[in-house]
């Protein structure tokens, strides 16, 4: 009797094991599968202004720098139009309730289809106080904003994502302090002088930097979409990378249409990117998956989710032609 059920046992576990393997391997192809890349950008090379955005969330909690957004400028439009900067989304896109909106005041934006995907043909707006030209963006269907012609100040309208399609054949220059944005089609002089590039991976639009912390290596998925986390990582990570004294921040964080519940803390922990010696400031931790995150970590490629919070004083080179990038702490 005691054989058949170590048998059952190990049975199961075989089971289980196999399971695990299969779903691990299929988030991993499915998440950095390689994608076809449609936007396109016409623009001449210069610096766009962003603004970080708070925002109050669970039990009257405010969250800072909740979000990276670029101003957006329709015509004469006076509404407050931006567009969320997020690397963790592959592509970008505008929001239908937004071109909606924008349509009933008499705005006449074309939309094209391409396997089997809407898009808006092209749309020159303002980005970040520059003028451009987009093309080929995604339109993400019942999602975003309504708002009338009528402008109201007090509101701040998000019409849709810059997302990591932007990136593509790009070199990307992000300066958190001074907080602009610019996209280059080569290495512009004053980047050609600087050393101390590194490696990363862009697999499926995905930037994987490598990160070292207590001597092991990692690699961080950079999202600036989770601009208010320094880090998000496993339960026991969490622990060591914190005080126990710091108070636990606890509250619901939307991503998109849903709503994940963190748990986070300050923190002055050291780790390195990239060669440059930088602190976490925050970290965070999913409670909902604390269970499954050591079992499952180690077989995937992310060995963090990393916002903006420990690079927010810094300044960001991301070139996907080399792929190879750069954190300047000052410049």
């Amino acid at each position: 009797m005691k054989k058949i059920i170590g048998y059952s046992v190990l049975g199961l576990l075989g089971i289980v094991l196999i399971l695990g393997i299969y779903g691990i391997r299929k988030f991993n192809n499915t998440y950095f599968k390689e994608r076809p890349a449609y936007l396109e950008l016409s623009h001449e090379s210069q610096p766009m202004d962003f603004k970080w955005t708070h925002s109050k969330v669970d039990e009257g909690h405010i969250e800072y720098q909740t979000g990276l957004l670029i101003p957006v400028q329709i015509d004469s439009l006076e509404h407050n139009l931006y567009m969320q900067f997020d690397t963790g989304a592959p592509d970008s896109f505008f929001y239908e309730k937004d071109l909606i909106s924008l349509r009933k005041m008499g705005y006449d934006i074309k939309e094209v289809s391409k396997d089997g995907i809407r898009f808006v043909e092209s749309l020159n707006l303002n980005l970040g106080g520059k003028p451009v030209n987009l093309s080929m963006v995604k339109i993400y269907p019942n999602y975003g904003n309504t708002f009338s012609a009528e402008f109201d100040p007090k509101i701040n309208i998000t019409i849709g994502t810059i997302g990591s399609d932007i990136l593509v054949d790009r070199i990307t220059s992000i300066d958190f302090k001074n907080q602009t944005i610019q996209f280059f089609e080569e290495r512009p002089e004053w980047m050609q002088q600087l050393n101390g590039f590194k490696t990363f991976d862009f697999p499926g639009r995905r930037v994987m930097l490598p990160a070292t912390v207590d001597g092991k290596q990692y690699e961080f998925l950079y999202d600036s979409g989770c601009s208010a986390f320094g880090l998000i990582t496993t339960k026991q990570r969490f622990k060591k990378y914190t005080e126990v004294s710091t108070p636990v921040e606890s509250f619901g964080a939307k991503s998109w249409e849903d709503k994940i519940y963190i748990n986070s803390k300050s923190s002055n922990y050291p780790l390195t990117i990239g060669g440059t010696k930088l602190t976490m400031k925050r970290v965070s931790c999913v409670d909902m998956y604390a269970f499954l995150q050591p079992l499952v970590t180690p077989f995937t490629r992310i060995g963090g989710w990393m916002g903006n919070q420990a690079i927010n004083e810094s300044h960001l080179i991301l070139d996907t032609k080399s792929k190879e990038f750069l954190i300047l702490t000052t410049i």
